[in-house]
């Protein structure tokens, strides 16, 4: 038997059952960020696999330097809808230089919300170890790496 592994389900399932008693799914949680870390790190786990662990299962999450909120994924895809990327086409990029290309992404980022931006950065963490290993091989095709 794994016990780190039935350590981590145990907390999630301590974490899934706190989300419940407020009110999840069908409103948005946050709890404090620090403490959620902290309290993974004193059992010996990390949290950000705890986090992985929720996104399989469908709860995404959004981190501000306070809280981490809580969310059906549904509603995430929801909240990110609207960006200055939309119906971007990366192939009209190919023959940029890098100068241009990051440019291009800092006016892009310059344009949206501070909401927009959460959410984008919100995604990017919620992404799964082999969906940022493909965005970042994407990057470097596209010579940003």
């Amino acid at each position: 038997m794994d016990t780190e592994h039935d350590e981590l389900e145990a907390f999630v399932e301590r974490v899934l059952t706190q989300l419940a008693k407020n009110g999840f799914p069908e409103r948005r949680v946050s709890f404090p960020i620090e403490r959620l870390y902290d309290s993974a790190y004193a059992k010996g786990l990390s949290f950000n696999k705890v986090l992985a662990l929720l996104l399989e299962r469908g709860i995404a999450h959004e981190k501000t330097p306070e809280k981490i909120v809580f969310a059906r994924v549904e509603d995430r895809a929801e909240a990110i809808e609207g960006t200055p990327l939309d119906g971007l086409d990366a192939s009209r990029l190919a023959g940029l230089s890098r100068e241009e290309l990051m440019a291009r992404a800092a006016s892009a980022m310059q344009q949206m919300s501070p909401e927009q931006l959460a959410a984008m950065r919100a995604m990017v963490e919620g992404m799964t170890p082999a969906q940022q290993e493909e965005m970042t091989e994407h990057a470097r095709k596209l010579g940003l790496l």
